[in-house]
């Protein structure tokens, strides 16, 4: 109960800290883009293209959905996680939480436990733009089970991406300005994806691993015009990857860092030294 309130007041913390970044604001503009690129770069099709291809509002989401996955939300995602614990060092608060060893996990996972409470706002931000964007420009069997859904899928397969990612984010949190570096590798890690094809490579894999879960049908989207997405999917698998993301966070998180291990024996030496001019 003590540990659950004090998760949630550094989850409190966090967001409090982010009011004051601007990088935020970068977040929301890259969550709005998505939906937007989707239906321009479906507007720019060939007629051709087009007549094969009935693009619908359910059509809409499930891309919205994809390009999420595989372009925005890595990137954007590991970019902030990163910049959050980055700001540990750059602030010069870190070296009060290295004299005792057992706060810097502590600090990891309060930060990937804001960053995933985070991931729900932005997929439900995202979701409303999808539904305003559907409105203006993709109406056609737009009903209020399609935007329910929708909203759901959107938001959920959000918060799956974060913590696919969660051990990238925790390793770079680690050593200062690797969050840079590590946004860029959760971007070719996002975009590679498009390319896995076989069923069992994407239900294996972490960031899409999610898309099982929230029983993502694919018909619609750009990669998978052929459809018969949903019938190749397994949820166990992509449940049993999302979970074992989770772990492999946290143990990287509790590994000890050299730092924390220096400044440990630094700070035994200096006790020891105190207790033998007393006795003296």
């Amino acid at each position: 109960m003590r540990g659950g309130v004090d998760m949630l007041n550094s989850i409190i913390t966090e967001f409090q800290k982010l009011r004051r970044y601007s990088i935020i604001l970068i977040g929301i503009i890259g969550v709005a883009c998505s939906p937007i690129i989707t239906i321009t770069s479906q507007n720019i099709m060939t007629d051709d293209a087009k007549s094969i291809l009935n693009y619908t509002f359910p059509d809409l989401m499930n891309s919205t959905i994809w390009n999420n996955m595989t372009i925005f939300f890595p990137m954007i995602l590991a970019l902030i996680g990163g910049y959050m614990m980055n700001r540990e060092y750059s602030d010069d608060t870190l070296k009060n939480i290295l004299v005792v060893p057992v706060l810097f996990p502590k600090m990891i996972i309060s930060k990937l436990a804001a960053l995933g409470v985070l991931s729900v706002l932005f997929g439900l931000f995202n979701s409303l733009i999808t539904v305003i964007v559907g409105l203006i420009a993709c109406r056609e069997n737009m009903t209020v089970t399609t935007v329910l859904t929708g909203t759901i899928q959107i938001t959920i397969m959000a918060l799956f991406t974060c913590i696919g990612e969660m051990p990238l984010i925790a390793y770079c949190g680690r050593k200062r300005d690797a969050f840079k570096g590590g946004a860029i590798i959760a971007f070719l890690l996002g975009y590679i994806s498009i390319y896995f094809k076989n069923p069992m490579i994407r239900n294996l894999y972490p960031l899409s691993a999610g898309l099982s879960i929230v029983n993502f049908e694919g018909e619609g989207f750009v990669s998978d015009t052929a459809g018969a997405y949903s019938a190749s999917q397994n949820s166990l698998i992509g449940i049993v990857v999302i979970i074992a993301m989770l772990v492999l966070a946290i143990v990287i998180a509790y590994v000890p860092r050299k730092e924390s291990k220096i400044n440990s024996t630094i700070q035994k030496e200096g006790n020891r030294k105190k207790g033998r001019r007393k006795k003296r």
